[in-house]
């Protein structure tokens, strides 16, 4: 462990490295605003407020912009270049109007109050089409609706607004230092155009100049290379200044006044300079109730203008309404619901989010305020909203009690003389501070609104509930010697694994191979007593999580046994983490505890998406790779470190992801065998696309050590050798080829299909897709124990319990039937723990997939921004408290695909060419993520990077007399690429950064990265900092998941760019702020009807056939044959018990007042075995053997051949049943027919 002073140095050095890299994303933005808002896109003397650019306005700003009323377009909603932006001269643009789309669909103030509202009709109507104008793709109006209380007769407000007139040849000024500044002359050749003025250090045109005049001066090469070098640009920049050139004007009208006492619709006093640039504000008050209102403010622009000329047009506008110059106050305009219909849930929202406010809602824009405690303060229209979503703090509060040494997973394992007593005085004052935390929100649950007080008060007993059984774990811990022994090796094991992790990432810098002399060193020389821990540290609610589920772990009798516990942490806090160190404790426990019986799967790991699965599955064997070492080092005479029983069975892990990604088979057709020897024969050039062809088996790097298990062609050079072996040419592993590493003859590692049956796994890894083949194959049986005398899986982890939902999560609820009953086979249940960031109805839905009460970890408290082992930090970019930044961006009178370029170039062109000292902050900005809600949208934006962005960041790096940036081909982490391709873009956005020194480097850090829903969880890499949202997602969930993905461990920053034409996304950008600050609270509910008639007729069969064929041992696929419903009568009745009480259980559980399908649920049971048993007969009596179906998966049976199941909506002509064979699919096709009629 370092010294104080040295641990001090270290974060000095870190909070000034944050410090600096705040500053640069705050002018990251601030130019990124100039592009696309403006002002500040060019070169600005004597400022920016008065820029001069050369281009039509209209062209260069993205944002911002309100137009002339009636202006005709021709611009197709997929056109990726505005028409006018091809020929700049020509404004006689004819084209068709605009339609008006349909208005705002969020709640506005105005309708947040459920009372009566006097106003005239026709009052609404005016307004409303002015609303209408601010929806338009070329919009004429913006406005802002608040809610006030007091005076409002007289209301007054400012306005700031700009507009642009053409340039002429005096406003034609471009900087200019030279070195020799105050001597400095123009060369002949052009004095007579331009002349240096040295008091603002700029360049003046004289004269016009036109192009044929500039092209004879430069080709007479009269002027010195470096006169030419710097004036060349200059003169052809004053040329399109002349020809295309505009000068900004700004406008600031400081007070305006609305005069309600003339009716509750008015306009605003005349102002002479609104009158001559035809400018109307105009105004909207209603009565809410006594003395409560709710005002709409809408800036129009009144100009009639067809074509939509750029000095017709409004620029930056901003409305500001202030306290200080009325007599009302701000009130906070979340909508009043009725209390008593509100459920427990949504009551606790409530209560939780009770202090985020809502003042003001744009209208064509967004809105911003600053507003006190007692509603003084000012609203405002703002068109590049901002939003800092704050980190979470995961620390302790200050306290004498626990310290960061005390949250070591060194200090809580063996590795150390630290007496037992000693460790769980530690963990129980860690309960302590919690406990006195509850003891402090009864206080405070005493102040609140009455309406408050039952839901307080059932937070209260559920945090209660939570230190109860964190006190049990420790009393377990007390009084187990093999649960505290477990305890210590989980915690053993987590330290080594972040070691390894650690060990690897300090590496990155370059690709190891066997033989590396640093990897040898490193591995020679690691000691795990003498590690340092000051990385290997718990957080507070993964050591709480663990403790709370010791007593789940240790005593299968435990009533804690059969909840669901749901870690409900945001994202980047840790719950991967805690899941694996709980992981942990149950593999040593068992050893310890059942060792006669400890063999096979004790663990399964479940994930929805393959990405998510990849990634995680390499921490996760990191972790199997630090328990297989401690159990080996036990087995040495002289073991290096505290030896225990064990056992001689590895401690291994499984990956079971599916045939398409993975070879299921040793040998035979696109076996691992035929992969294996495609890889070995490439040579020379044909390895690189050997290995995207033929690399089938996911692990690139030894989890343990990081040497490379693929061989790599570079410079005409091979490196590396193969990981991947067949033993006898039959059993395929995988080793680590470098010899010094602990895994070099073999890793603890499977994943073949064939291997995991005949050896299952200690941790079983897969997605719930491949549990669909529970009824087509009989092997699956061993990872339950099935014929063995093993123990059944002690634990069960779903991870993103969220993606679980709606057709999925019905499916998945019903095949959960089979794996629960195939996991109590023995009488003891499997515990359940589940993990999302982001849920809604989570009692509801883990009811229906699990059949089992749920219990939320950590509970909730009485506010949203602290549960204790999370709180929301208070954001001080001074001080280095930072967030993530979010930006809404929403084009006016541009494409989605014009503005999508433009945002993209925009922020490649300028991280590129900002002048930032530190390379690493530069590497943190560097690569951009796009994020897409479809794969066509990205589809078309991966052609529109190769073609359009490079054209624009070349535009814009010419405009600004800069290099510009070459950004290659996009990355993607997209279901449309190989599983090597994402392992290999994973690694390159993890391990390669930026570095302005290309010599020597075969690497090149990621330039943009294209991704979709499959990065919305699991993916964490600390360099991902800046993204662009291309469209609001369908679900909040998913776009708090895909956004967090950025800014995890340094500041970030999204822009999200809002699709005009849709109604929703108009609704979040002009509501920017107020979601933004309680995003959560908008997660949409989440549910599954696993036993729904359809749901049955898709699957209850194929979960009838799991649970029998393994009770029952029918192994075999043509096991099928040998049912009988006289031989297995009680295993029958058995299943129809536990389904038909699994469906009413369910049932009361939800409490929604369901059918009771019991009885058609027996029923269907009852008709399905009976027709097995005819199937069985049939067979018999015509000499045919009867199969469950996994051979004729590819092909159907054939003559004396029949099947039970077939896959499903295979066009067959056999009577055998429709079974699914994965999860993914599971929506039905729908088909119809088209009915023309001709004379």
């Amino acid at each position: 462990m370092p010294p104080l002073g040295g641990r001090m140095e270290i974060i000095m050095n870190k909070l000034e490295y944050i410090d600096q890299m705040i500053k640069a994303r705050e002018e990251y933005i601030h130019l990124i605003k100039q592009e696309l808002l403006g002002p500040g896109s060019e070169f600005s003397i004597p400022d920016c407020e008065h820029e001069l650019i050369s281009s039509s306005p209209t062209s260069r700003y993205s944002i911002g912009i309100l137009f002339p009323q009636n202006i005709y377009v021709k611009q197709d909603s997929e056109e990726t270049l505005e028409i006018n932006e091809l020929n700049a001269h020509d404004e006689e643009l004819e084209g068709m109007v605009v339609g008006v789309e349909e208005l705002n669909d969020m709640p506005k103030a105005k309708q947040e109050f459920s009372q009566e509202q006097s106003y005239n009709d026709v009052e609404e109507e005016n307004l409303d089409e002015e609303v209408c104008m601010s929806s338009q793709y070329k919009q004429s109006s913006m406005g802002i609706t608040f809610i006030v209380e007091g005076d409002t007769d007289v209301v007054r407000g400012s306005l700031s607004f700009a507009t642009y007139r053409k340039a002429t040849v005096s406003d034609c000024v471009i900087p200019y230092k030279p070195d020799d500044g105050e001597t400095y002359k123009i060369p002949i050749e052009l004095e007579h155009k331009m002349k240096y003025d040295a008091s603002i250090k700029a360049i003046r045109l004289l004269a016009n100049i036109d192009y044929k005049e500039a092209r004879r001066i430069f080709e007479q090469d009269t002027l010195s290379e470096q006169d030419a070098e710097v004036l060349r640009p200059i003169t052809y920049r004053f040329i399109d200044l002349v020809k295309n050139g505009y000068v900004r004007e700004p406008h600031l009208i400081p007070e305006f006044v609305l005069n309600f006492k003339k009716g509750n619709y008015v306009e605003c006093e005349p102002i002479e300079e609104l009158e001559k640039l035809d400018i109307k504000i105009s105004a909207l008050k209603t009565c809410l109730k006594d003395n409560t209102y709710s005002i709409t403010i809408m800036l129009v622009n009144a100009k009639d203008d067809n074509i939509g000329k750029p000095y017709n047009c409004l620029f930056q506008s901003k409305i500001e309404i202030r306290t200080d110059i009325n007599n009302f106050v701000f009130l906070d305009s979340n909508p009043n619901m009725d209390w008593d219909n509100l459920d427990d849930e949504e009551k606790s929202l409530k209560l939780l989010y009770r202090n985020k406010k809502n003042y003001a809602t744009g209208l064509g824009t967004s809105a911003d305020w600053k507003i006190d405690g007692n509603g003084q303060g000012s609203v405002w229209t703002e068109y590049f909203p901002q939003v800092e979503v704050p980190q979470m703090d995961f620390t302790l509060p200050p306290n004498n009690l626990v310290s960061d040494d005390e949250l070591s997973m060194k200090y809580f394992s063996d590795l150390n003389d630290i007496a037992k007593e000693d460790k769980l005085l530690s963990l129980e004052n860690l309960v302590n501070l919690y406990k006195t935390w509850v003891d402090n929100l009864e206080t405070i649950a005493q102040t609140l609104d009455p309406k408050y007080c039952s839901i307080a008060a059932a937070n209260i007993r559920e945090c209660k509930r939570a230190y109860g059984r964190m006190d049990k774990g420790i009393s377990i811990l007390r009084e187990n010697e093999k649960a505290y022994t477990a305890f210590m090796l989980a915690n053993r094991a987590m330290f080594m694994q972040r070691i390894h992790l650690q060990m690897q990432s300090d590496m990155a810098d370059r690709e190891h191979y066997p033989g590396d002399e640093l990897v040898s060193e490193k591995l020679h020389n690691m000691d795990y007593y003498e590690e340092d821990d000051a990385k290997t540290r718990w957080r507070p609610f993964q050591i709480a999580f663990i403790l709370m589920d010791i007593e789940s772990i240790v005593d299968e009798k435990s009533e804690d046994r059969n909840i669901v516990d749901l870690i409900w942490f945001p994202t980047g806090g840790g719950k991967t983490e805690a899941y694996l160190g709980l992981t942990a404790v149950t593999i040593f426990y068992r050893r310890l505890a059942y060792l006669d019986l400890s063999d096979g799967t004790a663990v399964i790991m479940r994930y929805t998406l393959r990405l998510l699965a990849a990634q995680q599955f390499t921490r996760a064997s990191t972790l199997i790779c630090a328990c297989e070492y401690i159990r080996k080092d036990c087995l040495v005479k002289r073991s290096k470190y505290p030896a225990y029983s064990l056992g001689k069975t590895p401690i291994t892990i499984g990956l079971w992801i599916g045939g398409a990604h993975i070879p299921n088979n040793n040998t035979g057709e696109q076996s691992a065998q035929y992969f294996c020897e495609k890889l070995t024969k490439s040579t020379g050039f044909s390895i690189e696309s050997a290995k995207v062809r033929y690399n089938k088996f996911q692990v690139l790097k030894c989890p343990w050590c990081g040497t490379k298990m693929v061989r790599d062609y570079k410079d005409r050079k091979e490196y590396g050798k193969w990981g991947y072996q067949l033993k006898d040419g039959k059993h395929f592993f995988l080793f680590c080829p470098h010899e010094e590493c602990d895994f070099t003859s073999r890793l603890p590692i499977q994943i073949i299909d064939e291997e995991l049956f005949d050896n299952p796994p200690t941790l079983l890894f897969g997605t719930v897709d491949k549990f669909a083949m529970l009824p087509w194959d009989g092997r699956i049986g061993s990872f339950f124990a099935v014929g063995s005398e093993n123990r059944c899986p002690e634990l069960i982890i779903q991870d993103e319990l969220h993606l679980i939902s709606g057709s999925l999560g019905t499916m998945v609820g019903l095949y959960e039937t089979a794996i629960d009953a195939l996991c109590g086979q023995k009488g003891i249940k499997a515990k359940i723990i589940a993990s999302t960031a982001t849920i809604r109805k989570a009692k509801e839905q883990c009811s229906a997939l699990y059949n089992r009460e749920v219990v939320q970890f950590p509970a909730p408290g009485l506010n949203a921004d602290d549960s204790f082992f999370a709180k929301e930090a208070r954001v001080d970019l001074k001080n280095g408290i930072y967030g993530r930044r979010y930006i809404g961006v929403q084009p006016s009178g541009k494409t989605k695909a014009m503005v999508e370029i433009r945002i993209l170039a925009t922020m490649l062109q300028t991280i590129y060419s900002m002048n930032l000292s530190d390379e690493e902050i530069k590497d943190k900005y560097w690569t951009l993520t796009a994020y897409y809600n479809s794969l066509k949208d990205l589809g078309k934006a991966s052609s529109m990077i190769d073609d359009d962005v490079k054209d624009f960041i070349i535009r814009t790096a010419n405009r600004h007399f800069e290099k510009r940036r070459f950004i290659g081909g996009a990355d993607e982490l997209t279901s449309r690429v190989t599983t090597t391709e994402l392992n290999e873009t994973l690694d390159k956005l993890e391990k390669v950064k930026y570095s302005s020194d290309k010599d020597g480097k075969h690497r090149f850090a990621s330039n943009i990265l294209l991704a979709t829903n499959m990065i919305s969880v699991g993916i964490d890499v600390a360099r991902l900092n800046t993204m662009v949202m291309v469209g609001q997602p369908k679900l909040t969930s998913e776009y708090i998941q895909a956004s967090s993905r950025v800014g995890r461990s340094y500041p970030g920053m999204v822009v999200v760019q809002y699709d005009s034409t849709k109604s929703r996304d108009r609704s979040h950008y002009e509501q920017f702020r107020p979601y933004h600050e309680s995003f959560y609270k908008y997660v949409e509910p989440t549910g599954a009807t696993p036993f729904s008639k359809p749901a049955r007729e898709r699957a209850l069969h194929a979960v009838l056939t799991a649970i029998l064929r393994n009770k029952a041992g029918m192994k075999e696929d043509k096991s099928a044959q040998l049912f009988d419903e006289n031989r297995y009568e009680l295993e029958l009745k058995e299943i129809e018990e536990f389904i038909v009480s699994r469906v009413q259980t369910i049932n009361s559980r939800l409490d929604q007042n369901l059918n009771d399908d019991s009885e058609s649920v027996r029923e269907e049971i009852k008709e399905f075995f009976s027709e097995w048993q005819e199937k069985v007969e049939e067979c018999g009596n015509q000499a045919k053997q009867l199969y469950f179906g996994r051979k004729f998966i590819l092909k159907e049976p054939g003559k004396g051949e029949e099947r039970l199941l077939r896959p499903y909506k295979e066009k067959c002509y056999d009577n055998a049943r429709d079974t699914m064979t994965s999860m993914r699919n599971v929506d039905s096709s729908v088909t119809g027919s088209i009915i023309i009629w001709e004379d």
